[in-house]
């Protein structure tokens, strides 16, 4: 027992008093880039008193000692062109030297004059690595059955595997929910910024979806989050300095109040404004102060490594408008100054075009050229579900046109990413639940002047589980509807969307073209979408009546053409006469020809 207990007091007294290294954050980092100045934090123990030498050239080094003795803030300004490879970090501490390999890579080759990496031409599918695909179809990583909070066993391997499916379907962009390492199965509870999730996969498994996702004409968006972290992120329990977080006064915890309009509010008070910004998102997701230095430039270094480490291609900023707004703006900044073009997709929840707009607006006065900011368009959400809602409104089908009207307010109404539903909502056809509507809403969706975002499992109709209200049960797996091969087949709405998506990929009246529409007549919304000599005719019968449409009102846009096919059927449509019957909640999608 004595023995024991020696050891014991021998082992404490070791660790007590001996200076330790556990880890480096960036674990690696990369020559000839814009930004030469590199922040290491350096985690370990008794850390005090240091002194650091390296063989990484530099110009200076200075250090910052963390709280408790355990983290060390180490900061180089790099020399230019530094050679690829492995050098030195020596760390000296009262008598102990601890040298550590740390490795600088080359940078990622980038087109400087790179145009967006998203825009119209692609068409965004968002899922949720836990609920969308299986390496394989077995209960591994399941956690509690099927409740709607815990893990389903969705991986990234089984991602890779449906990635023909995604290409047969048409879409050009994937959206993940967040893949860091994370306390929640929705990935927005992050406890380490620098790994991935061990239930979805392994950094390998990652890059092999980009790589593979690349190969077959496909994008990924990597979902990020400034504004919060897990309330079990090691920081919390030990944070590297003061003021890494906001919201906390002793044990009294300040949450948002969700209110994100007081951002440009000309009346809005200061404390509401601050609520907004430094309150927890959650009581389980507490607030990170980006305007602290060291939290700044440690999440936009994270931003970099991700990039470089991984190759995708854009970011969808959570909870954007919570976050500081000029420090994302200075954030993105410097990643477009690295990677030109670089787009950004913001999550701006608020349903008013106006504000929408005004945030865009905002945001490009202070960005750089070559940036690329897109904004979340709920407000189009909103207005396309009230359009066909079963519940009785006034001028249902000028809710669409109305949205429309209001794109003068944006500096680029173009770079606005619409959708029907997403993650944080309930599924569009639990809302409306109409087969003939759903496919009317989603041709609006992918033919209006919007970079569209499909949620996953809108084309096998899903709609939320009834089992209850809340997240979970509008994230519903997808594993069975992607076993069978004849997925087309089976699928009507699958099989509809394939035929849009695809034509759409070819339509550069559709991706890039001008619009012009017309006031909704008797429930009839019409409109045009043009380039060059590519002209394509909308028509949507917004009413659940068969209706006659006087075709002379649409001359202005028709001019001398006589017909069009319409993509969804290959049926030719005759331009010539006065009248085009449509049945209710029919839509045309007419390719015009002479």
């Amino acid at each position: 027992f004595y023995y024991i207990l020696d050891c014991c007091i021998f082992y404490y007294y070791i660790k007590r008093f001996t200076m330790q290294i556990n880890r480096i954050e960036p674990s690696y980092w990369f020559n000839n880039l814009n930004e030469n100045n590199l922040q290491l934090l350096i985690y370990g123990y008794d850390l005090n008193c240091a002194n650091v030498q390296t063989t990484i050239p530099h110009n200076s080094l200075s250090m910052i000692e963390g709280l408790k003795g355990k983290y060390l803030f180490l900061d180089l300004s790099l020399k230019n062109n530094i050679n690829a490879g492995l050098y030195d970090i020596t760390i000296i501490s009262k008598n102990e030297k601890i040298s550590i390999p740390y490795e600088i890579k080359n940078k990622r080759s980038w087109n400087k004059q790179c145009k967006a990496t998203i825009s119209n031409e692609d068409v965004v599918y968002l899922l949720m690595p836990d609920r969308f695909a299986k390496e394989e179809p077995s209960e591994q990583n399941l956690q509690n059955g099927n409740a709607p909070s815990k893990r389903h066993g969705g991986s990234i391997r089984g991602i890779i595997s449906n990635l023909s499916y995604l290409y047969d379907l048409g879409v050009t962009a994937l959206w993940l929910t967040p893949v860091f390492k994370n306390s929640e199965y929705h990935g927005y509870s992050i406890t380490d910024f620098y790994e991935i999730e061990p239930c979805l996969g392994f950094l390998e498994d990652y890059q092999n979806l980009v790589k593979q996702a690349h190969e077959h004409g496909i994008k990924i968006i990597m979902d990020v989050i400034f504004n919060h972290c897990s309330i079990k992120h090691p920081w919390l329990k030990n944070p590297p300095l003061d003021n890494c977080f906001n919201g906390q006064e002793g044990q009294v915890i300040k949450k948002t109040n969700y209110k994100v309009t007081t951002i440009f509010d000309p009346y809005a008070s200061q404390s509401d404004r601050d609520y907004t910004v430094k309150g927890w998102f959650t009581e389980e997701m507490p607030d990170l102060n980006i305007e602290n230095d060291f939290v700044f430039k440690y999440l936009t270094q994270m931003t970099i490594w991700w990039i470089e480490t991984t190759g995708i291609d854009a970011i969808r900023m959570d909870t954007y408008l919570y976050s500081d707004f000029e420090k994302m703006i200075e954030w993105q900044n410097i990643i477009t100054k690295e990677y030109p073009g670089f787009s950004v997709i913001a999550e701006t929840w608020v349903p008013e075009a106006a504000y929408t707009a005004k945030i865009q607006n905002e945001a490009y006065k202070r960005l750089n050229s070559n940036t690329s900011l897109i904004v979340m368009d709920f407000a189009f959400q909103k207005r396309i579900e009230s359009c066909f809602d079963r519940v009785k409104c006034y001028d249902k089908e000028g809710q669409i046109y109305n949205h429309f009207v209001y794109d003068y307010l944006y500096n680029c109404p173009k770079e606005t990413l619409a959708f029907l539903d997403n993650h944080d909502l309930p599924r569009w056809y639990s809302q409306i639940k109409n087969k003939a509507k759903l496919k009317q809403a989603l041709a609006i969706l992918l033919t209006v002047p919007r970079i569209p975002q499909i949620y996953y499992g809108t084309e096998f109709l899903f709609s939320s589980d009834g089992n209850g209200y809340g997240d979970g049960n509008y994230r519903i797996d997808a594993f069975e509807a992607l076993l069978p091969p004849e997925k087309f087949v089976r699928y009507e709405i699958a099989r509809y969307l394939k035929i849009i998506l695809n034509w759409r990929k070819k339509s550069k009246a559709i991706s890039i073209g001008t619009m012009k529409h017309f006031i909704p007549q008797d429930g009839v919304y019409v409109y045009f979408r043009s380039y060059k000599d590519e002209k394509v005719m909308i028509l949507a019968n917004c009413t659940s009546k068969t209706s006659a449409i006087d075709l002379s009102l649409y001359k202005e846009g028709i001019k001398d053409y006589n017909y069009g096919t319409d993509v969804i059927s290959n049926k030719q449509i005759y331009l010539t006469n006065s009248t085009l019957t449509m049945k209710k909640n029919a839509i045309f999608i007419l390719e015009l020809q002479k």
